[in-house]
């Protein structure tokens, strides 16, 4: 595949990711009271939203695997993302507190962390073959250390009154943390050294079969499929191991499906500014969240509203990157990520990397 057309299935995803983010929260956002996980809307977003997150993280770990990183590149990046989370924070405090981590963060963790977590990756063994046996250790650490993930509420998983609370929610208790989350990292990783498909077909093969099976044991048993919290087969705060399988496997179908087809430019106009949607898309969230408080609206409603506020972020995004490239937050980013004292030659290399 030529590297434009890579470039744009990459911006695709990642606008297709920053869509079902918006998605996912404006559905949790105005989710009518009586709506229960068998309705469109609950299997759309707990189907689809749920996919949000993981493809971004998997697409930021492809990102970080394309070219090795200065430390003072990795501590001005990671800055630059945990400010960005925090600007998170204070657009809707009706979701967060002012230092609950959260994606972002995550991803500033993950860029501190790379020379460690992706150590067995740039180590020149196949790389599909280091991620099996890396998700394998995660599952088995997660069924033996559940307890040591948190409660499964979202009011624990957000809150920090101490520094204790702040770190151990960036490590394994919080809405995003390092454990088990970075799996899709290594899972982006894995893709971009990995030539050809492979990964992407037997990921979701094996992961299809397993989770067909995790729905039928649901099913059997009367247990709600796929839940945010709470007993559930598949739950997401924690990520359980059968959600890790069940989101791998979307991850690998959405990326067959897109990658290659090089005429989703409305999606990839988005994804060159999906950091900027991301942050964006909070505040009017927390401006209109007081429409429907009491959960009133019928499905109908919720489902109307939900898909309209969705729509209305991928028209801004594509018309955003199209008239105002330069006042984005990946301008931003790719400014604030020049090395201070570099050659104009290295900033140009620099910059073309961090683009990518």
């Amino acid at each position: 595949m030529l590297e434009a057309e890579r470039r744009i299935s990459i911006d695709a995803l990642r606008g297709l990711a920053v869509l079902l983010m918006v998605m996912v929260h404006a559905a949790a956002t105005w989710t009518p009271a009586n709506a229960s996980e068998l309705t469109i809307l609950a299997t759309v977003v707990s189907g689809f939203g749920g996919l949000a997150a993981p493809l971004f993280v998997t697409l930021f770990g492809w990102g970080l695997l394309q070219r090795q990183r200065t430390w003072s590149e990795r501590w001005r990046q990671a800055a630059f993302l945990f400010v960005c989370q925090a600007g998170v924070n204070l657009s809707a405090p009706h979701l967060f507190q002012p230092f609950t981590p959260g994606v972002l963060s995550l991803m500033g963790l993950m860029i501190l962390s790379e020379p460690l977590w992706a150590a067995p990756w740039r180590k020149g063994r196949t790389p599909f073959n280091v991620f099996l046996i890396v998700a394998a250790s995660m599952f088995v650490f997660l069924w033996f250390a559940e307890p040591l993930q948190g409660p499964s509420t979202w009011d624990a998983r957000v809150a920090t009154a101490t520094a204790f609370d702040v770190a151990s929610h960036l490590l394994l208790t919080g809405t995003y943390p390092l454990v088990p989350w970075v799996l899709f990292g290594a899972f982006g990783a894995t893709i971009a050294l990995q030539p050809g498909p492979r990964p992407l077909v037997y990921t979701f093969a094996v992961g299809m079969g397993i989770s067909v099976g995790v729905l039928f044991l649901a099913l059997s048993t009367n247990t709600p499929w796929a839940l945010p919290t709470g007993e559930a087969a598949l739950t997401f705060f924690p990520a359980n191991g059968p959600f890790l399988v069940a989101a791998l496997t979307g991850v690998s179908l959405l990326w067959l499906l897109v990658d290659g087809r090089t005429w989703l430019n409305g999606l990839a106009r988005a994804g060159r500014c999906s950091l900027t949607l991301y942050v964006a898309h909070f505040v009017p969230l927390f401006w209109f969240h007081s429409l429907d408080e009491q959960g009133s609206w019928g499905l109908n409603l919720s489902m109307s509203v939900t898909i309209a506020y969705t729509m209305t972020w991928m028209l801004v995004g594509t018309f955003w990157w199209k008239k105002w490239p330069q006042w984005t937050l990946e301008a931003a980013w790719r400014g604030w990520s020049r090395p201070p004292h570099s050659s104009l030659r290295d900033q140009v290399v620099g910059l073309e990397s961090v683009e990518q």
